[in-house]
């Protein structure tokens, strides 16, 4: 079953007890030209969000496993 990037982290998020919340979506360009102090900009899909860094240090390892294809998205809750 393929599912995109954004519907697995908020899947991940969800199942964790974790908001996904972001402060920003869009293009590349302005979502670093709107990225505060203590947030980072990350690619899900074709988009940016700009999340703050406690958040992208808890998805990251999801989410590169997610992208190398390491399992279902199932198998890969367990991280």
């Amino acid at each position: 079953m393929f599912i995109s990037e954004y519907e697995a982290i908020e899947r991940f998020c969800l199942s964790r007890g974790i908001s996904f919340t972001y402060s920003f979506c869009g293009s590349k360009y302005a979502a670093y030209k709107l990225k505060p102090d203590g947030c980072n900009v990350i690619r899900l899909d074709n988009d940016y969000f700009v999340i703050s860094n406690t958040l992208y240090l808890m998805i990251r390892r999801y989410l590169i496993a997610f992208r190398k294809g390491d399992g279902s998205a199932e198998t890969l809750f367990h991280l």
